[in-house]
């Protein structure tokens, strides 16, 4: 197995330029500080996720990434913080990536009682790479007949490397209420949430690899999203989404065709499609998913835990290769204010109650 990894890494590094795509969370909804920076403390809360998923756990050399992010936002302050650390691995194990990632966002417009919400956002990446030389086998050490019995005349170079980077993001949402006005004819007849949001990761291009051969390639995201409540005595609301990536030669589709709130379950229907802009006629139908997540709401403790789990079901030719991919969200969050919202506003409180004038 390891020879058939060794062929295909001489395959890669005989060419000029690779390209390759980060990794995409099939929730990405739920890891939304992945997503874009600008995301950060979106829905005036502190919140912290806990992503794990495991692509392909058929193949030996299985994709895994993990992810954990914590975000608070301060309406005294009309800011947001955030901090997330990942992992994955690659190549079982041979390959390790971690990244860290600090940040933060501001908003131009309050939500209430303006029905515009524009945030803008940012992103430190710090990016850390290790590989381990000694489980690769080289084409000297291969005998004929005998295998792999010589010892490799290869130098082996620094087994990991780092770089710095940053992100930038921006966020864009707009409440229709019930019952206000369209251009003063008639009235709408729904409550209506719509989001759109932008981001570009790897802004600055530089040496990215362990050769320092080739630049990192910059990754573009597109995302929005429509939000119906149901209405007012059922809590819950019907929700449409829409993700695209595009970085290097590589770029994901993926549509949240129908996702249903209906407290504290959710239940989600999603399609995503791989493309490429190279000639060969690939199957771009990757495979659609289902997402079943629950909700706990601790009134007393102003907090929410939500678990939600993910099943991809790969429709490509490799479908019977694959046993597709499982992914799993945590999310704990504050019904309502920051992490510091009753630090800060009780001495805005203090402040404005002894002003005075001299």
């Amino acid at each position: 197995m390891i020879k058939r990894y060794l062929s295909i890494l001489l395959i890669l590094l005989a060419f000029k330029s690779t390209n390759a795509q980060d990794p995409v969370f099939s929730q990405y909804l739920f890891n939304p500080l992945y997503l874009n920076p600008a995301l950060a403390g979106m829905d005036n809360n502190f919140r912290m996720f806990i992503n794990k998923r495991n692509q392909w756990g058929k193949i030996p050399s299985k994709f895994n990434i993990n992810s954990i992010a914590f975000d608070s936002w301060q309406n005294m302050t009309n800011s947001a913080l955030s901090i997330m650390y990942s992992n994955n691995n690659e190549g079982e194990g041979i390959l390790t990536t971690n990244n860290f990632y600090a940040g933060g966002a501001y908003r131009l417009f309050d939500v209430f009682p303006s029905p515009i919400a524009w945030q803008f956002g940012f992103q430190y990446q710090h990016t850390g790479r290790r590989v381990d030389w000694s489980r690769l086998v080289f084409s000297d050490e291969l005998d004929h007949y005998l295998g792999d019995i010589n010892s490799s005349a290869f130098i082996a170079p620094d087994n990991s490397y780092n770089t710095n980077n940053i992100a930038l993001g921006t966020v864009f949402t707009y409440h229709i209420k019930r019952g206000s006005r369209m251009r003063r004819r008639s009235l709408i007849p729904l409550d209506l949430d719509i989001e759109l949001g932008a981001a570009v990761h790897n802004f600055v291009m530089r040496p990215h690899g362990f050769f320092n051969s080739f630049n990192n390639q910059r990754k573009f995201t597109f995302h929005g999203s429509m939000l119906w409540p149901i209405n007012k005595k059922i809590s819950g609301g019907v929700k449409h989404s829409a993700l695209y990536i595009d970085q290097g030669n590589l770029s994901t589709l993926q549509i949240g065709i129908l996702e249903a709130w209906v407290y504290p379950l959710h239940l989600g229907l999603f399609y995503r499609s791989q493309m490429t802009s190279l000639t060969d006629d690939l199957d771009r139908f990757e495979s659609f998913y289902f997402i079943f997540g629950y909700q706990k709401v601790f009134e007393q403790s102003n907090l929410s835990l939500t678990f939600s789990y993910s099943r991809d079901f790969t429709i490509s030719e490799l479908s019977s290769y694959t046993n597709g991919t499982n992914e799993v969200s945590i999310i704990l969050e504050s019904i309502e204010g920051g992490l510091f919202h009753g630090m800060l506003h009780s001495k805005r409180h203090h402040k404005n109650k002894y002003r005075s004038i001299p």
